[in-house]
């Protein structure tokens, strides 16, 4: 192929062309929930695009909560782009035909496709209508009561694995609308160091995806010397609420036959509890959706879950989080009681 002569313009493909014109094209750009207003992406984007009077919608403020699958349905077009640090949206998008930028720590700010991350479009179904003002979720009052007090509990880096996971989630099963019940494999053991416990948490879909067999997963380890079994349960429960899964059908396997025993008794009758820890077992199983008690003897679950308290209890890796849940359980008695105590005072008199 010859070189081109200095001083000649370089001629511009079909594809350069195409490219320009697309670029020119852009009038919107649609910045993903997880970046913020203060970010300077979208001031390096709209210097890139040399465009001032693009208009930049901040999905933070204007549709919150809205999942992937409405953004890609409903929100891009020919004429607008997308802004994410989300590395599988930023494929899905490209993969429909819409521009979408993201930030690489190879390359910066691109609108390539990014070939280390793997994308496989579902199309599942989208609900009929325009985009919500927000899709944030619904918590009953008892849940938001449940939330606020553990969340006390966690760290800012803890509480943004949650956020990381519940978009995750969500992302694979499109909307939380089609789930359709999740289920808790939950075990605990004895340790020189105290109670060692962990879950793993599946979730079943109602239509266009396989359930997610292992969701999430979590192991603690509490300083406690006490027996009780239930522990473990309630940082499973304590862990469904994190990810906003409390509103499904839930059922929890117990790996433990006592667990079980306490649980199958408090489902029964939540006013039995004589434990703090039974009492918060107890209110978290009623703030949740339908609960049902099962052992769990067998099976893939069983096998997986038993060889991770096994290895764990070897103190062999870094996944075990150290936990007081009797100080939790506490918190969330104490945080009920002044609850009850304010509706009280609140009443009027007759």
């Amino acid at each position: 192929m010859t070189a081109p002569r200095k001083g000649r313009p370089v001629r511009k493909t079909a594809v350069g062309k195409r490219c320009d014109e697309v670029m020119k094209r852009i009038e919107r750009v649609v910045v993903d929930e997880c970046i913020g207003q203060t970010s300077a992406l979208p001031g390096q984007l709209r210097s890139r695009l040399g465009d001032p009077t693009i208009k930049f919608v901040f999905l933070a403020t204007e549709h919150p909560g809205i999942p992937d699958i409405e953004i890609l349905d409903k929100l891009l077009d020919a004429r607008s782009a997308l802004l994410t640090l989300d590395c599988v949206l930023h494929n899905l998008a490209i993969g429909r035909g819409f521009r979408s930028f993201i930030r690489t720590s190879e390359s910066g700010l691109t609108d390539r496709r990014l070939a280390h991350v793997s994308a496989m479009d579902k199309y599942l179904p989208v609900s009929s209508g325009a985009p919500r003002s927000s899709y944030a979720h619904q918590s009953t009052p008892e849940a938001r009561a449940v939330l606020e007090c553990l969340a006390g509990f966690l760290s800012e880096h803890q509480l943004k694995q949650f956020r990381t996971k519940r978009r995750r989630i969500r992302a694979y099963f499109g909307t939380s609308d089609n789930i359709a019940a999740v289920a808790l494999t939950i075990g605990q053991r004895r340790t020189s160091c105290g109670v060692l416990g962990g879950y793993i948490l599946k979730v079943d879909a109602r239509h266009g995806v396989k359930g997610l067999l292992t969701a999430s997963e979590g192991y603690f380890l509490d300083p406690s010397n006490s027996d009780e079994p239930l522990r473990a349960t309630c940082w499973a429960l304590a862990h469904l609420f994190q990810l906003r899964l409390h509103c499904h059908p839930v059922i929890l396997y117990h790996l433990d036959r006592a667990a079980l025993a306490s649980c199958t008794v408090l489902v029964g009758d939540r006013n039995c509890a004589a434990t703090t820890i039974e009492r918060m077992a107890a209110r978290l199983l009623t703030a949740v959706s339908h609960p049902k008690i099962a052992a769990c003897v067998k099976g893939r679950f069983f096998d997986r879950l038993n060889a991770k308290l096994n290895q764990l209890a070897r103190f062999d890796g870094n996944e075990l989080v150290s936990i007081d849940l009797q100080a939790m359980a506490t918190a969330l008695f104490q945080g009920r009681e002044d609850t009850v105590r304010g509706q009280t005072c609140a009443r009027p008199k007759a």
